[in-house]
């Protein structure tokens, strides 16, 4: 016990003031409240599931039970329609003409016994025979009417004696008749020994049977379907003049309650959706209460470890701030202490202690100080003064003098030479930056190879091709002419046959590409070698090593001027030629 006692004051001595004060108040007032809420709305949504359970399960059976009714009035019907001889006999007589159809059609009509067969509802009683001699209307049809239904044809397959049809019938004209049937449909074939078959089917109300459940005023939306057809619904949202909707199309919600039951040869199922939160309801109906509980278990304690934090945690982040402040000079203060507590005695004592460390720093630290940008500014003065002194004016002067007078002698080629000279030592001793647009390094390279051009005549021919876009990019001054300086001394000097010199600048999606290309010498692999690592781990040690260091240059300040992300590719063979491949990121040039 004491071991873990002593684990969780380390623990504790580690985390903190801020997030001490916020435990306290988690393990001591909000996880006894969470824990105690939590049971008692578990019980609470666990009495309102099964409430709701039960009322989906008495509103399905109350539209089974409806259903029912419907076709049981529906059945009845037809058993008086099924044992009434005179219709029976009606359809069994052969007419000897449309008049004479006509009159004892009337007649049957007149008759009592007809009228109580087909009863007052609202169902539409349809009879159809294969009698030749009865004329289509009224309550009678020849059975070529139906013979291409749907209906008909799956009842004749079924072999049932009894069936109910729950189907869309469009007619494609604008009558009233609703287009959703719901039909009862049976056999008349009390005599075995009648002449014709004969049918009865009886369309039951499809409208009133909807409406009865729409206005049974149901808290939850019902759904009557056959298999995936909805056939009845208390939903406002279904259209009966259209086809009937799939209920993969309704919305399901977790809860839901189904149920299967038999109609006359029909499997139909029940979904019973339920549309209102009830638990919400509940805590919309008690919300005083609740809230009342909210404000002396969460906001009281809440307000109270806020005014706390306030006068605790934030003046020890006032003294933490100001004991790590990296200021100019002398530390700062803490201003406007309040409290006599122990962080206000704190905050006094270091106040203190800042005064002497600031009488300190004034008499030592600050004199100090002023003598060593004492001597960094005689050290800038003495190099204005060594820079005013080497200005090379004087040099430009005096190749524009000798160009003048080569001129003036018709020696062009010499003062073009002198001219292209003088481009080139321009670039070297300018003080100014050390970037230049490519387009300007551009003009330094064509003047450098026109100065060898002298050299090597007819031996060395050269193109350089800036691709349009990348002529504004920077890079540092004398990149590219020390790597053509390169090719020419060490390519095409060696080389009696003429030697052409490439050079290209090109962008290729997120990068600069900057290539040097001759056809001369070469060079052996294992040199290739050594200036490969040269190139890749250019430093300023190398720079202090005796021999060639141009590449090195070069190399150093593209890396340095990128960030380490140039990328070198050095390709040689000998008697074949030389390329140096130079790749920048554009975001870095940017």
């Amino acid at each position: 016990m004491k071991r873990i006692r002593e684990k969780l004051d380390v623990y504790l001595n580690n985390l903190k003031i801020k997030r001490k004060i916020f435990l306290l108040y988690f393990y001591c007032v909000m996880l006894p409240l969470v824990l105690t809420d939590t049971v008692i709305c578990g019980m609470f949504i666990h009495d309102e599931k099964e409430a709701r359970e039960v009322r989906l399960k008495n509103m399905v059976k109350s539209v089974e039970y409806m259903m029912n009714s419907a076709a049981d009035e529906a059945a009845a019907l037809s058993e008086n329609i099924y044992f009434n001889k005179y219709i029976n006999e009606f359809l069994n007589k052969e007419f000897s003409s449309g008049l004479d159809y006509y009159n004892q059609y009337q007649e049957l009509l007149k008759d009592s016994l007809f009228d109580s067969s087909l009863g007052t509802s609202n169902a539409i009683i349809t009879m159809y025979t294969d009698n030749p001699t009865v004329v289509n209307g009224g309550r009678f049809w020849k059975m070529e009417r139906i013979k291409g239904k749907s209906w008909y044809k799956e009842f004749l397959a079924s072999g049932q004696e009894i069936q109910m049809y729950f189907y869309f019938e469009a007619s494609g004209t604008t009558n009233l008749k609703l287009p959703r049937k719901a039909s009862f449909v049976r056999k008349l074939d009390r005599y075995k020994r009648d002449p014709y078959q004969k049918l009865l089917k009886i369309d039951l109300d499809y409208t009133g049977i909807n409406q009865n459940l729409i206005m049974a005023n149901y808290q939850d939306e019902v759904y009557v379907c056959q298999g995936e057809k909805i056939i009845f619904s208390n939903s406002r949202k279904l259209n009966p003049q259209q086809d009937f909707e799939k209920i993969t199309e309704v919305r399901r919600k977790k809860g839901e309650y189904v149920e299967s039951f038999h109609l006359f040869g029909q499997d139909l199922d029940v979904y019973a959706i339920p549309q209102k939160d009830h638990f919400l309801q509940g805590i919309l109906q008690h919300w005083p209460v609740i809230l009342l509980l909210i404000l002396f278990n969460i906001l009281i304690p809440c307000v109270f470890m806020q005014a706390l934090r306030r006068t605790f945690t934030e003046r020890l982040e006032i003294l933490n701030r100001t004991i790590n402040y990296r200021g100019q000079g002398n530390l700062e203060e803490i201003k406007d202490i309040q409290g006599t507590d122990e962080i206000a005695v704190l905050m006094r004592n270091y106040n203190n202690m800042v005064q002497e460390n600031n009488d300190l720093i004034e008499t030592v630290y600050k004199s100090r100080l002023k003598q060593q940008e004492i001597n960094i500014a005689r050290q800038k003065a003495e190099l204005l003064a060594l820079h005013g002194q080497i200005n090379p004016h004087f040099l430009f002067n005096v190749l524009e003098n000798i160009r003048m007078r080569s001129v003036l002698k018709k020696e062009y080629e010499t003062a073009e030479m002198i001219e292209q000279l003088s481009i080139m030592e321009r670039q070297y001793v300018e003080w100014g930056t050390d970037l230049l647009p490519i387009q300007e390094e551009q003009k330094f390279v064509e003047a450098y190879l026109k100065l060898q051009k002298y050299r090597f005549g007819n031996r060395l021919s050269y193109t350089i091709e800036v691709e349009e876009g990348c002529e504004a990019y920077k890079i540092p001054k004398l990149s590219l002419v020390t790597f053509v300086e390169n090719a020419c001394v060490h390519g095409i000097e060696d080389k009696a046959a003429q030697c052409w010199i490439f050079v290209r600048v090109y962008q290729k999606q997120d990068e600069l590409y900057m290539e040097i290309e001759d056809t001369g010498s070469g060079m052996p692999e294992a040199y290739l070698s050594i200036l490969r690592e040269k190139m890749e781990h250019a430093s300023i040690e190398m720079l202090k090593q005796k021999g060639s260091v141009g590449m090195v240059n070069a190399c150093l300040r593209l890396k340095m001027y990128t960030e380490e992300k140039v990328k070198f590719v050095l390709e040689s063979e000998e008697h074949v030629g030389t390329m140096v491949t130079i790749s920048i990121p554009v975001q870095v040039l940017e």
